[in-house]
């Protein structure tokens, strides 16, 4: 029997009422990429690169032959367990092409890695702050002090996921965020594709403290 796994159990507490004052408990570094046919976009593809500290709870129970590395059959495994509740989220992602804002129905493909070395590391930060705070924790969201970083060095668990654009069309955006703010994502500027930009959405936000929001990155595309 498959165990569930602690990033699914993470992703489960998104559903429940977050307590005010908590601080993203997970980071991803987003990469998005697109992809055109006959002068049309036809998919978007997004790629989330997890901190190192969440990626060590997590690549353990994915790896179970302790390679270091992930087989088709434990990828496979792993995207029956996660893809089911990503769904019921609409995989945290808001698309648009040129009406209204719709969220993706199903992955038309979902892969993942080990980065070892990682790929994307980011500074310390409190990832229990705010679980002691006025309001009791639920305990799906209350975290242990991580365990230090492996002896060979940081890496981390990559998922990517592909949709379809339900039409071809000649401009896409793409926002993925969590409002409860329990799961950070960040678009990595770097790797924002040609023709795209990379700008702050006017609404969609996160908000771990009333009053201080963080506003999603939202990348578009548009070809001539």
């Amino acid at each position: 029997m498959r165990r569930l796994s602690a990033l699914l159990a993470a992703i489960v507490g998104w559903l429940l009422p977050a307590a005010a004052g908590a601080h993203p408990h997970l980071w991803v570094q987003q990469h998005v990429r697109v992809t055109a046919k006959d002068g049309k976009y036809t998919h978007v593809e997004i790629e989330w690169r997890f901190d190192p500290f969440s990626s060590e709870v997590e690549i353990p129970l994915i790896d179970e032959d302790k390679d270091g590395k992930f087989s088709a059959r434990e990828v496979k495994l792993l995207s029956d367990d996660v893809l089911s509740e990503l769904k019921k989220q609409g995989y945290l992602s808001w698309v648009n092409t040129g009406g209204k804002d719709f969220r993706p129905s199903k992955t038309d493909q979902f892969s993942a890695r080990v980065d070892d070395p990682a790929t994307f590391v980011l500074p310390d930060w409190d990832r229990s702050a705010g679980d002691n705070s006025g309001m009791a924790m639920p305990l799906n969201k209350q975290v242990n002090p991580p365990e230090p970083p492996r002896k060979q060095g940081a890496r981390n668990l990559v998922y990517i996921m592909r949709f379809a654009l339900p039409s071809p069309s000649k401009t896409v955006s793409i926002a993925t965020f969590d409002p409860e703010d329990f799961v950070r994502i960040e678009v990595d500027k770097a790797t924002v594709p040609a023709g795209c930009t990379l700008t702050k959405h006017p609404t969609y936000k996160s908000e771990f403290i009333r009053g201080y929001p963080v506003f999603a990155d939202v990348v578009t595309c548009q070809l001539p």
